[in-house]
């Protein structure tokens, strides 16, 4: 009785189940456009079903795994009446293998057993080296054996032991190769299972058709699995000619669906971000404990703040960037960028520039950057040298731009290659309020430039309680290349707050003098081989009991 009640009611439930499934429609939507912000993306796509007067539960699979519920929109027609959308992930997408896995699995597979017997046949042979050993303590204990036996058994012993320890040599040697292999196999077999998402999303949209019939309908929805970053390539094929900046994009996605051949933006913009103005309230004065500060701290930014406050000297050592690699030639292939300027079409609006992409992209879900090209634009400049040698021995090619406001600059690194050369990076920061920017394009050890204290016309004097020191330097550049050149020379004298220490700059060497920061400037004029020598003076008046930093 109860075998017959429980198979009554599993039958129910069957037919209840198949009941439910008959008003459900499951498609695949179909990704026809991307928009991908600073941070999240925007996806549309299409889909058709076809649905049965009234009630129907609609199912769309192949959407993104991750979305923000609020920003889904839904287009359908007229005929049709949206009342309820869910999203859901499904953890059985994607279940098959693709060909190259299985590949890869089947290759670890064998590769580990192989491993497996080498390491059988190791344990082997270094038990029969135990039990050889043992043995032969055992027959060294005992007695009655002749000089000529003895020395039989050691021999055979002998020989026996060196065999199995190069047959374990030559073991091991394949183990490792085996395990490097396996190594390899299994990074690669996990570079492609992060192509392939395992997680994948769907909508379930409950519908009211008022006939029946077919219907087209558009899905867009906004993911926070995406993202892209600038990049910039800064080329420059001489002095003569204007620099080409190359506009490139890294875009990163991990939407649980690959991207084929879709129809791509990149906008500057970004999503879900609050859109109330701020309010101010009343403002009300209160008191404050003072901050006590530390003298010898103070004492020491005064002492490097005309380093530290040469507004050029400072913002062009910035500018140098970081990491300057040895150069490496570019090849004709790579230097190839005017392709995709041709099919885009940049968008500035009020609030953030888009680049609309016309050809079709594809971008795999592996979470892995892939850089896309977006323009080239040829930028006139002004190519000046720059050279600071009490801090660094080298010379700086610069170039300077006007009107940078007009490129759509956003901040970001960018590689220098120049005369074809990849000389190593900076960076670009369009937030800056100087009128002109500065790159800065590497070394150049065509110009020379050597600064040195000139002992002869260095003095030390005492007079009375204080020390008198006169200092002398002379800075010699040379211009080695076939052009001439224009050169931004600096230096400085130090500068003093306290009244018992007192500074003269005797000969400025006819400088351009920054009295408030003790910063010397010189802009020289270099013909091909022309060297010039400039030579500056100072004095330092300060009690002779006391040390200063005068280096």
């Amino acid at each position: 009785m109860k075998k017959n009640l429980l198979l009554m009611l599993f039958t129910l439930l069957v037919s209840a189940r198949l009941m439910a499934t008959d008003d459900r429609n499951i498609v695949n939507a179909e990704l026809k456009t991307v928009t991908v912000y600073k941070s999240g993306a925007e996806l549309a796509h299409t889909t058709a079903a076809t649905l049965k007067t009234g009630s129907n539960e609609l199912i769309i699979e192949n959407v993104s795994n991750a979305m923000d519920i609020n920003s889904i929109q839904i287009k359908a027609p007229n005929e049709v009446t949206i009342m309820g959308v869910e999203f859901a992930n499904n953890y059985i997408a994607n279940t098959e293998k693709t060909p190259r896995i299985k590949l890869l699995e089947d290759s670890i597979e064998h590769v580990s057993k192989a491993y497996n017997r080498l390491d059988m046949q190791t344990n082997n042979d270094n038990d029969l080296l135990g039990v050889l050993k043992q043995n032969r303590d055992i027959k060294g204990t005992q007695n009655g054996l002749s000089v000529a036996e003895l020395m039989k058994m050691m021999d055979y012993y002998k020989a026996k032991t060196i065999e199995l320890q190069n047959e374990l040599y030559s073991l091991n040697e394949k183990k490792v190769k085996l395990s490097e292999t396996l190594g390899v196999l299994r990074s690669q077999l996990q570079e492609e299972q992060s192509k392939n998402a395992t997680v994948g999303g769907r909508l379930i949209l409950q519908l009211s058709a008022a006939v029946a019939g077919k219907y087209d309908f558009a899905v867009s929805y906004i993911t926070p699995n995406a993202y892209w970053t600038p990049n910039y390539d800064i080329r420059v094929e001489n002095t003569k000619s204007p620099l080409k900046l190359v506009y490139k994009a890294n875009i990163v996605q991990t939407t649980g669906i690959d991207w084929k051949k879709i129809k791509l933006s990149l906008s500057t913009s970004t999503p879900n971000q609050f859109g109330s103005a701020p309010l101010l309230n009343g403002w009300y004065l209160r008191y404050i404990t003072p901050m006590v500060y530390n003298y010898k701290s103070s004492a020491n930014m005064a002492y490097n703040a005309p380093a530290m406050y040469d507004r050029e000297l400072s913002e062009t050592i910035v500018a140098t960037g970081y990491g300057v690699k040895r150069p490496k030639k570019v090849s004709a292939d790579q230097a190839n960028y005017d392709g995709m300027q041709d099919h885009l079409d940049i968008q500035e609006n009020a609030l953030n520039v888009t680049f609309d992409i016309d050809l079709p992209y594809s971008i795999l879900s592996n979470g892995k950057a892939q850089t896309a090209t977006l323009q080239t634009v040829e930028v006139p400049a002004d190519y000046k040298y720059y050279a600071v040698p009490k801090l660094d021995k080298d010379v700086y090619l610069l170039a300077y731009v006007t009107d940078w406001q007009k490129l759509n600059l956003l901040a970001a690194e960018a590689n220098i290659i120049l005369e074809g050369t990849y000389v190593g990076k900076t960076y670009i920061d369009p937030n800056s309020t100087l009128d002109t920017l500065n790159f800065t394009l590497g070394r150049d050890k065509r110009v020379a430039v050597k600064r040195e204290k000139l002992a002869d016309f260095s003095s030390v004097k005492f007079l009375g309680s204080n020390k008198l020191q006169k200092f002398t330097y002379e800075i010699t550049v040379k211009n080695n290349k076939k052009e001439s050149v224009e050169l931004i020379l600096k230096d400085q004298y130090p500068l003093t707050t306290s009244k018992e220490i007192e500074v003269e700059l005797i000969d400025d060497g006819k400088a351009e003098v920054n009295t408030d920061l003790g910063i010397l400037n010189w802009k020289l004029n270099l013909n091909a081989g022309e060297s010039k020598k400039i030579k500056f003076v100072y004095s330092v008046k300060y009690p002779k009991d006391k040390s200063l930093n005068l280096n």
